[in-house]
């Protein structure tokens, strides 16, 4: 990006400056060697005009340090710029010497060298305004270790002045420096913030994301992110028809039908497309969905598709997007069924009920250690910790020994109880799984023989095969575990679940969460939910809201099982003993 950003300013620099009838030879052909890209060649002429042009010499070396550094030639650039005497340039030309300066610093690990270049120029804003992009980069790199909040807030404005994926990365930048923070940090910041700073929507997608609730004077009800409006008439749905993502779109489109039919208030039209197998062929498709006169489309699934659509400088129709990348356009949304989610609603439940100390048991799946890591992130932010990390092989049916080795490694007292029927404390506070029903039905049984009984177990919704087997289930009573609700329990409003099952194969089984998924979407795009509102509903895969970013939030519900069935827990339930249950 930092590469980017100098090269933008640079060409402005070179448009609008032009050269003075009187430059010497030497420096128009330095001007056609660096518009033609030649940036070797460009610094040569440029130091020969300045070896000619006495009058115009530190102009012409700040020009010829600027050619080196968008060749990388830093070491080259870093010799011209100690040349170069500032008192002798223009202003403007100032500020670009002290930006190349802090960008030298920063090259050298020198931060602080870096912010004194940057705070030379005062506080009265930089003169050439096109150089504010890099100014606020180079700002936030060098604030990065010692001021992250500081850090974050120039990378907002940053992320207000690009676009495209430039925005992206300044947005995802922000996201992981809010990331870092402990959550009373983020509330005291949200007390005091005013509703114009950049840093607004962030931290609003950060507190909703942690589970707090925004404060009133940083809702944004007229906000331009998500969706708004009136409810669509014409929606287009784009799906794969084909390909590996084919069986997950036709369960998403059964559930938007479902969901369709089903709502006599609203009998929108609704037009499904095939986005193809690529990026580009789901751009085609959206475009030619604009062409019919969709006035709302939903889709594409994949996330390559999605972030290609909102790289789109123009989308002429909102879009709800099935799936989540680095950043959701201004009135856009994004909607995705993520194992991060689930991973921050489990950190949350533990943190709220004072479990901080926790063992977790995973596989190698990506969903398990995404999820894992979720959990993990969300609980360390509230000053809890994962002491063990058990990693079992699903191929395997004995993990003793892995569960072993994870317990002693982490010097815990259940790896060697005296005796095992005695009460003691096994020195962490809950266990987090995040296994498919198969495993968690062997590691539930052993992880108990090694005096974790009285432990709380906790699960991603991994463990819950839909339908299930009582039988075979009756190992895992006493496990909590989050799962779309509308899989738990029929919900008002909504299609019956035992009902869309008996008829639709896609009801079933583990396609069933994409079901709940697709019901939602058309609840989501029918309601036309306004982002930054705080106003939450019951959907079929949990409770959503739209953040002011654009994203749906989701928060999943809780059931435990009981004599191998799962019940759907109350929000303020506890946390069940984890003992036998029936």
């Amino acid at each position: 990006m930092q590469r980017l950003l100098g090269w933008a300013c640079l060409l402005l620099l070179t448009a609008c400056t032009g050269m003075s009838p009187k430059a010497p030879e030497e420096a128009l052909a330095a001007e056609r060697a660096f518009a033609a890209g030649d940036f070797a060649a460009a610094a040569e002429a440029f130091v020969d005009a300045a070896a000619v042009s006495r009058g115009r010499a530190d102009h012409y070396l700040l020009r010829a340090a600027e050619a080196r550094r968008e060749n990388a030639d830093w070491d080259q650039a870093e010799a011209l710029a100690a040349r170069v005497q500032s008192r002798r340039l223009e202003p403007r030309e100032q500020e670009r010497l002290a930006l190349l300066q802090a960008e030298l610093a920063l090259r050298h690990k020198d931060p602080e060298r870096a912010l004194g270049w940057l705070d030379s120029l005062g506080s009265a804003g930089l003169q050439d305004s096109s150089l504010r992009p890099r100014y606020l980069d180079l700002r936030a790199r060098a604030l990065q270790r010692r001021e992250p909040l500081a850090a974050a807030r120039a990378y907002a404005e940053l992320a207000g002045l690009l676009r495209g994926r430039e925005r992206s990365e300044a947005q995802r930048k922000v996201r992981s420096l809010l990331a870092g923070l402990k959550d009373q940090s983020l509330r005291d910041l949200a007390a005091t913030m005013r509703i114009d700073d950049p840093l607004r929507a962030a931290l609003v997608r950060a507190l909703s994301s942690r589970g707090y609730s925004v404060p009133p004077h940083l809702r944004d009800t007229g906000s331009a992110s998500g969706i708004s409006g009136g409810a669509p008439q014409r929606v287009a749905v784009l799906l794969p028809m084909q390909g590996p993502l084919a069986p997950a779109a036709s369960a998403i489109r059964d559930g938007l039908l479902a969901a369709r039919m089903g709502d006599r208030s609203h009998q929108a039209e609704l037009r499904f497309v095939d986005s193809g197998g690529s990026p580009e062929t789901a751009l085609a498709a959206y475009r030619q969905a604009v062409i019919d006169g969709a006035d709302m489309v939903i889709g594409p699934l994949d996330r390559g598709a999605v972030q290609a659509l909102f790289a789109e400088d123009d989308l002429p129709v909102p879009v709800l997007a099935l799936n989540r990348t680095e950043f959701t356009p201004a009135g856009q949304t994004s909607f995705a069924l993520s194992p991060e989610d689930e991973g921050a609603a489990l950190g949350t439940r533990l943190q709220r009920r004072d479990r901080l100390r926790i063992v977790t048991v995973g596989t190698a799946d990506d969903a398990s250690q995404r999820a894992l890591a979720a959990m993990r992130a969300r609980l360390e932010l509230g000053g809890g910790s994962v002491l063990a990390d058990i990693r079992v092989d699903d191929r395997q049916v004995d993990y003793q020994q892995a569960i072993r080795a994870a317990l002693v490694g982490a010097g815990l007292p259940t790896s060697r109880p005296e005796d095992l029927n005695e009460p003691h404390d096994p020195g962490f506070d809950a266990v987090v799984l995040a296994l498919r029903a198969p495993t968690a039905r062997l590691a539930v049984p052993q992880l108990k023989l090694f005096g974790l009984s009285e432990v709380p177990m906790l699960s991603t919704s991994l463990i819950y095969a839909q339908g299930g087997n009582a039988q075979l289930d009756r190992d895992l009573s006493g496990v909590e575990f989050c799962d779309a609700p509308w899989l738990l329990d029929d919900l008002p409003g909504l299609p019956e679940r035992a009902a869309m099952a008996r008829n639709l194969d896609s009801a079933q089984g583990g396609s069933a969460r994409l079901f709940a998924f697709g019901i939602d979407a058309w609840l989501l795009a029918r309601a036309r939910r306004v982002a930054g509102e705080e106003r939450s509903f019951q959907g079929a895969s949990g409770m959503l809201s739209v953040d002011d970013s654009g994203e749906v939030q989701r928060e999943p519900a809780f059931a435990v099982f009981r004599s191998g069935r799962p019940q759907r827990l109350s929000e303020g339930s506890l946390i069940t003993d984890g003992g036998p249950q029936g």
